[in-house]
């Protein structure tokens, strides 16, 4: 009976133990954490807003020649600078100097059938059938010598070459020859920006090569269509080039401002990255609780973001004291 008893009492003084433990874990559990907020607002600032790009020449010409002729000389190198008009590349001749034979011989035969008609021997159609065979061989000539001494349509870069002296040019091009004074970059640009978007509007441009450097152009092409598929339309940006420095196939990014906005600025002390992912959070307070909340993030201004969704105006951020809070937490704002 003894022993039964002593139980008894000692279980009675476990469980107060426990109900005491207990009771202080809730009241821990309820404290509330001291954190500092600031009142987000919506203020008027430029919508920059940037795109991916790759450089490319103002003009790119294919320098070939018609038909599978010889190559006789090749004139230029890859990277060297040519005018236009400039001589790039001499092919066989043998064909020319034939067919000029040939032409005067029917130039002679021209004069002589001339003198005929005079004197009635041949007919007005005769003498016209043979003028027209020799303006058809004319013309042949000219076409020949324009494809044998093949000339620069622009002045440029030679940014390729695709055979030696000797060859016999096949369906490759012989030569490219690029401008690159100006360039060009396109871009594409989602729609709702398509009323935005006007011929001449100023933009900015850097590439990695160049860090911190920018070059200044205007846009000189807007597509006249949208893409169905991605919802964008394709904008060509020009810049003059003037060092040089910008060189076809260079990657780089395009800044174009399309006016001014009001927009909710949040400080960057409020923002909070999950990690392991892209996504980022803020606590909003009211009411001295806090909500654990998404949000989407524009262009960072200094010590502040542009919000793109997430947080309303007027409402207040967590500023200090993120690494206790939890969801649904009770807070103690502090100044």
């Amino acid at each position: 009976m003894k022993k039964i008893v002593y139980l008894l009492v000692m279980v009675a003084v476990i469980m107060t133990g426990c109900t005491k433990k207990d009771s202080k874990t809730d009241i821990k559990k309820d404290e509330a954490i001291t954190v500092k907020v600031e009142k987000v607002s919506k203020e008027e600032i430029d919508q920059i807003y940037e795109f991916a790009t790759t450089v490319d020449a103002g003009i790119k010409n294919f320098i070939t020649s018609a038909g599978g002729t010889r190559i006789e000389k090749i004139w230029v190198e890859v990277g060297q600078k040519v005018g236009q008009g400039q001589k790039l590349v001499t092919m066989e001749n043998t064909n020319l100097a034939t067919s000029k034979a040939q032409l005067d011989n029917m130039k002679v035969e021209v004069s002589r059938m001339e003198a005929l008609f005079v004197s009635g021997g041949i007919s007005k159609q005769q003498l016209d059938q043979l003028k027209t065979q020799y303006d058809v061989a004319k013309r042949n000539i000219d076409n020949l010598e324009r494809n044998i001494t093949l000339t620069s349509p622009i002045s440029g870069v030679i940014t390729m070459r695709n055979f030696d002296n000797g060859d016999v040019s096949g369906a490759q091009p012989i030569l490219q020859v690029m401008q690159i004074t100006p360039v060009k970059l396109k871009f594409n640009i989602n729609e709702s920006f398509y009323s935005k978007v006007k011929l001449g509007m100023k933009v900015k441009a850097s590439v990695e090569v160049f860090e911190g450097e920018e070059f200044g152009g205007h846009i000189s092409l807007i597509a006249p269509t949208i893409d169905p598929l991605t919802r964008t339309f394709m904008v060509e940006a020009k810049f003059t080039n003037a060092n040089q420095k910008l060189r076809p196939g260079m990657f780089g990014r395009v800044e174009l401002n399309l006016g001014k906005a009001m927009k909710v600025i949040i400080p960057d002390r409020a923002i909070i990255k999950q990690s392991g992912t892209n996504n980022k959070y803020v606590f909003i307070e009211k009411d001295g609780v806090v909500e654990y909340r998404q949000v989407e993030l524009g262009r960072r201004m200094g010590d502040k973001y542009e919000l793109l969704s997430g947080v309303n105006d007027g409402e207040n951020v967590v500023i200090t004291g993120h690494s206790r809070l939890l969801d649904g937490k009770n807070v103690v704002v502090v100044k």
